[in-house]
């Protein structure tokens, strides 16, 4: 369906909520924000059968987890493989219809922010598994995986940074118009990127689709650079809609963005744009890798190496996290080739130069200035797979 901020529904639901939480505390007030999230997912987004496929699968990850409480052990391999193959599966990956007979593939299954509840489960799993959490209450765990403000493009909110929000409030939020004019202004500000911003970059670069081969050397500038700009109003403009938002309930998501445009070098980058995300793959993807790597007898002499492949690996599971066809896995492969890059450009540098040398060379402003240039046409080439084909990727590169 097309979902929109501006909606008659989603503005009298966001409203609905925030005063009628502002009545209630306790196991009411839980119970309440279950509804208004079971009617956004239901009512606005994925129907009766999407919803059933998303409540399901929030189910099947909680009796893993409590079976992962019960005997981590034993239980989390397991059980992080299930989840995984299930999120593959709903997902309809293009290469499950090489493997799996047609009958078997899912149309039913799929749902809209499934990317961003796998993370979340996934996450929640892991946090059991190493200690972090005792317990998981059903109901906590349900709103924590199905909230409305998050339940789409994220930010990607830690489990115990939501608890903690959330039972901090020992009472109902009283409505006083000074504590919330600053969420007020932020849900403005990102309606004014959304609506404003990125609507008249589409308008006037994005609205006519054109064969980017065909383009001259400054229309092809033109559209990637539009192109990047338009991500970046439309996905930061939501995501300060639903902090916001979250102000308001008393659940305020992370932040996600800190001015990706000056980023100094691809790291930086990653630092700045969908933190959230960054943050969680550093965590529970890059982290492991490069410990695993580094236990191995032939890796154990290598850390550069180490790192990179684990640096590659990871940003091939950010390119397959992001969408289901060629162009995601290679807008993967490409930050990942971007990073090792920068990360072997880095250390030869210091080893070169030496860690002061290199950090007053880089203090000049002319070498700030090219780091901020390359780094932002190196991330803006890059954003340019998610608006080709499969079709036009294989052109652009036999180009």
């Amino acid at each position: 369906m097309n979902f929109s901020l501006m909606s008659t529904q989603f503005i009298a639901l966001t409203i609905t909520v925030v005063i009628v939480l502002s009545l209630f505390k306790g196991i009411a007030r839980q119970m309440v924000f279950l509804v208004a999230n079971v009617v956004f997912v239901w009512g606005l987004l994925l129907g009766t059968k999407g919803t059933l496929s998303t409540v399901a699968s929030c189910l099947l990850g909680y009796i893993i987890v409590c079976l992962i409480l019960w005997r981590p052990r034993w239980c989390f391999l397991p059980g992080i493989a299930v989840y995984v193959l299930l999120f593959v599966y709903m997902q309809n990956y293009d290469f499950l219809g090489h493997i799996l007979p047609e009958g078997m593939l899912t149309r039913i299954l799929r749902t809209v922010g499934l990317s961003f509840l796998f993370f979340k489960v996934l996450h929640v799993m892991i946090e059991a598994r190493s200690g972090m959490l005792n317990k998981l209450e059903f109901l906590t765990y349900l709103n924590y995986c199905l909230n409305f403000t998050t339940f789409m493009m994220g930010p990607i909110q830690r489990f115990q940074d939501y608890y903690e929000q959330w039972y901090k409030q020992k009472q109902a939020i009283p409505l006083r118009f000074e504590s919330h004019l600053d969420a007020v202004l932020r849900i403005l500000a990102g309606l004014l990127k959304v609506y404003v911003l990125a609507y008249w970059i589409e308008s006037l670069a994005l609205r006519h689709d054109t064969d980017l081969l065909k383009l001259s050397l400054l229309g092809w500038f033109t559209k990637v650079y539009a192109f990047y700009f338009f991500l970046y109003f439309n996905f930061s403009g939501y995501c300060d809609v639903v902090i916001g938002i979250g102000s308001l309930i008393g659940v305020r998501p992370p932040e996600n963005f800190n001015k990706p445009f000056i980023a100094k070098n691809i790291s930086d980058f990653w630092l700045r744009q969908h933190r959230s995300l960054t943050l969680w793959l550093t965590d529970y993807v890059f982290s492991p890798l490069y410990k695993t790597f580094l236990e191995t007898r032939r890796l154990s002499s290598y850390p550069l190496l180490s790192a990179n492949v684990a640096l590659l690996l990871t940003m091939v599971v950010s390119g397959l996290w992001h969408g289901t066809t060629l162009i995601f896995l290679l807008f993967g492969i490409t930050h990942g080739i971007f990073l090792v890059v920068y990360r072997t450009w880095d250390t030869l540098l210091k080893k070169w130069l030496g860690r002061k040398a290199l950090l007053k060379l880089r203090m000049r402003w002319e070498v700030k200035a090219a780091s901020i240039f390359l780094t932002f046409n190196a991330t803006a080439f890059a954003f340019v797979f998610f608006r080709l084909d499969t079709g036009q990727i294989l052109k652009l590169l036999k180009a």
